[in-house]
């Protein structure tokens, strides 16, 4: 099949929904000869954070030479961003040719299945090393703990998330998450709750894998600006980067953190590939700002947890401007409450409907939700007229616009105002 092809397969295996379990993708990477079994895996999970965790690790081995593999899965902008190595996306020809090779086998399998299989067979074929896996929503039953060894395993924040299928608790969320740690490997845990922290420290005790937390004491010198920010970590002096957002030095520890592990094992990376490494890291759609007349900023806060970040990035970088939000939740997040996180902050809401119409709450939904907490608030028919109407206010206001609550609606906002002709940069 070629790559047109290849999505629409994709795309009905999407209606199979999600189904944890390893049986599926046990068996469909067995008829692919077991890929994984040759593999450096680095497994990344959490609840917020994973996705600009793995992105500073990727640029940080880029730099030191290496070749590294990345999967992470749901897409944000392009198909083909699911699976990379070294930071430049699979091509079209090679996509359709892996989803060719996973369809012929004939077997079961979600979508989420299909493409985790996908990128471990792409990996062992590019001999990439090491591979960094991003765990879906979850741990033991995830399709990507799929392999008995692991160089380590990163935990950003673990917070409540898809609760219908981790559990209803944090600490049930954190043991489910702490299923991918693998014995005698390394346990890398970002800053977390202390209940959390010590499920994770008991689990790496139980397999004999090394425990190490960022220590929040290091994080010192924080300094932020326009387009960068500037803080040490320990005896790291003056780390940047240009990831925007108050979290970032955070995950951008974890990562040091992980690159001192990395040395244990033999990679030769230096210091200046650290620094050089998490400076050139980029991870669209993360608190990005993508134009400048008027200003608009993308963000994926989609949940409670990264609400509650959003919230302090807003007190931190809008401290004098006005903020018209254009928002979009699903019916299976805590919208309740990330509308009353976020929305006493913003002088208008635009409310659309997400592209998967089936678990989004619709814009007059959502509308009506909002106007509870904050009056100020319209439905719009489509991301364009959103995209129009914020624009217009904006450039009469001198107010920034905020886009968030899902990114799966980051693209299509991207493309509408790409459209407007602003003054636009970011393109992935």
């Amino acid at each position: 099949m070629n790559y047109d092809e290849s999505l629409e397969y994709l795309n009905g295996l999407s209606k199979k929904g999600i189904h944890p379990g390893l049986e599926g993708i046990e068996k469909l990477l067995a008829a692919l000869d077991n890929p994984e079994k040759d593999l450096n895996i680095i497994h990344v999970a959490g609840t917020n954070g994973k996705g600009s965790t793995c992105m500073f690790l990727m640029s940080v081995l880029n730099k030191a030479g290496y070749r590294p593999g990345l999967f992470q899965s749901p897409k944000v902008f392009d198909e083909r961003e699911i699976i990379r190595v070294k930071n430049r996306n699979i091509s079209k020809d090679d996509f359709a040719d892996l989803v060719t090779r996973i369809s012929d086998t004939n077997l079961e399998f979600t979508r989420f299945e299909a493409e985790t299989a996908m990128a471990l067979l792409y990996f062992k074929e590019k001999e990439c090393d090491p591979v960094i896996l991003e765990a879906g929503m979850g741990g033991l039953l995830d399709a990507t703990n799929v392999s008995n060894k692991a160089l380590m395993t990163i935990y950003t924040a673990i917070g409540m998330d898809h609760m219908e299928y981790l559990g209803n608790s944090l600490s049930k969320i954190a043991e489910n998450k702490a299923g991918l740690i693998k014995r005698n490997s390394f346990v890398i845990s970002n800053i977390q709750q202390d209940n959390v922290r010590a499920i994770l420290k008991a689990k790496a005790n139980a397999m004999d894998a090394l425990f190490t937390s960022v220590n929040p004491d290091l994080i010192n010198k924080v300094k932020i600006f326009r387009e960068y920010t500037t803080f040490d970590y320990g005896c790291l002096k003056k780390l940047k980067i240009a990831m925007l957002g108050l979290n970032q030095p955070g995950n951008a520890s974890l990562v040091t953190e992980a690159v001192l592990k990395l040395r244990e094992l033999d990679y030769k990376i230096s210091d200046k590939n650290l620094y050089d490494g998490l400076f050139e890291a980029k991870n669209p759609g993360r608190f990005e700002r993508i134009s400048e007349k008027p200003v608009i900023y993308l963000d994926g806060a989609h949940n409670v947890p990264a609400a509650e970040c959003l919230v302090d990035n807003i007190k931190a970088y809008f401290t004098k401007q006005k903020i018209i939000y254009i928002m979009g939740m699903f019916r299976d997040k805590d919208a309740e409450e990330v509308i009353k996180l976020t929305a006493p902050f913003a002088s208008h809401i635009l409310t659309v409907t997400l592209p998967n119409r089936e678990r989004s709450l619709t814009a007059f939904e959502l509308a009506d939700m909002v106007r509870s907490v904050n009056p100020m608030v319209s439905s719009c028919d489509s991301i364009d007229e959103a995209v129009e109407i914020a624009t217009m206010m904006a450039s009469e206001t001198g107010a920034y616009v905020l886009c968030f609550g899902s990114l799966s609606h980051l693209s299509r906002i991207k493309d509408a105002v790409s459209k407007k002709k602003t003054n636009y940069f970011g393109v992935v």
